[in-house]
């Protein structure tokens, strides 16, 4: 009876162990055209994640600019869609060869400056193609980068590709501002909140439109109140496997950028019509 007794006061005397908060990672697409917007987001109050597209104006400026601001800066990878909206420099197109594919996705990997990890842009065709996407993972993994698939398309084969190899991979949870409201926009932040809560992480992708910055400059005393920290994708993938080195550059082909190629705003409402979330 007294060694229960003792046994029992020592337990109830122990610390109880706080419950660890639920993690919330939040990445900024679409950056690189509009240098203003990339600044501000760039400047956003906490551990955001910040997708760049490569080969436009201000997209290296804006990459080193958010990583001395301790942001994580991902490639943003543009890759066919099936309303065929354009590309531009950079594009990852259905039917090139693994050759040419791994050229320009080199390319893209080399214009951006700190990158740790990739997801893609648009590409609800591009993603549901299990070889290409083989490809991009088997070229991450070389590179010790991680994935995250922005599921524009229901029947993506990414995912599958990356967890095949065990590439650190994740998939999009919410969209923040598939309808570009302050109202809207903060409805799905509750949602990516609640979600991270459920499932003890989340991963939210937003763009840097003025009613998302605005919501996500005040996202501090709502984070406190929920109990969830905000972190870099990084915190939310397995530890990268050290991987055998890769050359980090080749240039593809020079026929491949004619000098006449302009590239493209995706926030263009002339060439896009059609929310993020079903491209």
């Amino acid at each position: 009876m007294c060694r229960c007794l003792f046994w029992l006061s020592l337990a109830l005397s122990l610390p109880v162990q706080a419950k660890a908060p639920a993690k919330l990672a939040i990445i900024i697409d679409d950056l690189g055209y509009n240098l203003s917007l990339g600044k501000r987001t760039a400047n956003l109050p906490g551990a955001f994640t910040i997708a760049v597209l490569p080969f436009t104006p201000h997209g290296r400026e804006l990459a080193e600019l958010a990583h001395k601001r301790g942001k994580e800066i991902m490639l943003h990878a543009p890759m066919s869609n099936h309303h065929r909206y354009p590309l531009g420099r950079g594009g990852l197109v259905s039917g090139m060869k693994q050759a040419e594919f791994l050229a320009v996705l080199r390319q893209n990997l080399a214009d951006i400056p700190h990158i740790k990890g990739v997801n893609n842009h648009m590409g609800s065709q591009l993603t549901e193609q299990a070889e290409p996407m083989r490809w991009l993972m088997r070229e991450l993994q070389s590179r010790q980068l991680y994935f995250v698939d922005s599921r524009t398309s229901a029947l993506t084969q990414a995912l599958n590709e990356a967890e095949r190899i065990r590439l650190p991979s994740r998939k999009r949870d919410v969209f923040l501002d598939d309808e570009r409201n302050s109202e809207h926009i903060e409805q799905q932040l509750l949602l990516a909140l609640n979600k991270a809560k459920q499932q003890e992480s989340a991963i939210a992708i937003g763009h840097p439109y003025p009613e998302t910055l605005a919501v996500l400059q005040r996202i501090k005393p709502l984070l406190k109140s929920h109990m969830v920290e905000l972190v870099p994708v990084s915190a939310l993938v397995p530890q990268v496997a050290r991987a055998s080195k890769s050359t980090y550059c080749l240039a593809p082909p020079a026929s491949l950028w004619p000098e006449t190629w302009a590239p493209i705003d995706p926030f263009d409402e002339q060439l896009f019509n059609l929310p993020v979330s079903l491209r």
